[in-house]
């Protein structure tokens, strides 16, 4: 048996619905033909999909797993429907980017701006928030492509490296010193960094050893920018952020800012997809916007950072392997 589009649709709706009776009254069918069809999936899978409970249903880890495929699997089906339908000379359809609070701050305008010029007929859908939960949409298929920091090495994601930011320690003068001069890695206040819990830390700081090396807040865990702001103004903790994150505005609230040494930290900004994304005509003219307005942002150094030459940048596997797409054609497959 193989699992068919409809399936997985069926599966999709359950899983959102979080019950089979609302899921049912969604598709318009009977609640006995869903749960038919979810219980062929896991016999030929071999696995349970669903916690099945009194008040609703819960995903498996295994549930899950087949949940982001699923939504990326049909996702792309609707997109190559609609790239089919409307291929003209001009890009047309949906496309939806996500942005973390830094990129969205600095050049969600540009590229609305753009986007709206150059291809007046995409409907652009944009989504804000933390690069961690930003990756998990784009494996999902909700989001296009993202703009992220630090991304994982999760070889089903296509990643360019765009930019480089130098991180600094920030917060009140009674907590990081009144000092301008640099303060030295080792010297960062322990139990009293706020937003390095897993896995947004991952995109504060990419190296697992030296994440290690900092105690953060035992009382504290924040994953909001907008609370971070507040925390910091209120001086409920540091943080490490880069210079496009802080803002002027914070600066002048009794927030200070001193760089980091020994060693120097950085995070990189990567534009991410799905490494076998549809090449839709609306997705290769938003993406190569998108890109263009992140190293214009940078290069006239309205966004504090450094654009990383991507001649001198060894690719990674995914780089490669979309290198690989351009030379070669699509992947083609048997359905």
């Amino acid at each position: 048996m193989t699992l068919s589009l409809r399936q997985l649709r069926y599966f999709v709706a359950i899983a959102d619905s979080g019950a089979f009776a609302r899921a049912a009254e969604t598709l318009n069918i009977a609640q006995s033909a869903l749960s038919h069809h979810v219980s062929e999936i896991e016999t030929e899978l071999g696995v349970t999909l669903l916690d099945r409970r009194p008040r609703g249903i819960m995903l498996t880890p295994a549930g899950r797993r087949l949940y982001e495929h699923a939504g990326a699997i049909l996702s792309a089906m609707t997109k190559a429907e609609i790239d089919v339908k409307t291929f003209t000379e001009v890009a047309a359809g949906p496309v939806a980017i996500g942005l973390s609070h830094t990129a969205g701050a600095v050049s969600a305008l540009p590229i609305m701006q753009s986007v709206g010029t150059a291809c007046p007929d995409v409907h652009l859908t944009i989504n804000e928030g933390l690069s961690p939960h930003l990756t998990e949409q784009v494996l999902s298929g909700a989001l296009d492509f993202a703009l992220v920091f630090n991304p994982s090495n999760d070889a089903r994601l296509e990643r360019e490296a765009l930019l480089k930011e130098e991180l600094f320690l920030v917060g009140r003068v009674e907590i990081i010193g009144r000092s301008h001069s640099p303060v030295a890695f080792p010297d960062i206040p322990q139990g009293a960094v706020l937003g390095l819990t897993p896995p947004t830390s991952r995109a504060i700081i990419q190296a697992q050893i030296l994440r290690n090396q900092i105690k953060p807040s035992p009382k504290l865990e924040i994953d909001s920018l907008n609370i971070m702001r507040t925390a910091l103004e209120a001086g409920l903790g540091c943080a490490i952020l880069a210079r496009s994150t802080v803002g002027a505005d914070l600066l002048k609230n009794g927030v200070h800012a001193r760089r980091i040494i020994g060693p120097t930290l950085t995070r990189e900004l990567s534009l991410i997809s799905l490494a076998e994304h549809p090449q839709t005509r609306a997705f290769t003219e938003v993406r190569k916007i998108l890109r263009e307005v992140v190293l214009q942002e940078a290069k006239s150094g309205r966004w504090p950072a450094e654009v990383i030459d991507q001649a001198r940048k060894r690719p990674g596997k995914a780089s490669s392997r979309a290198s690989l797409r351009r030379r070669h054609g699509p992947k083609r497959t048997g359905h």
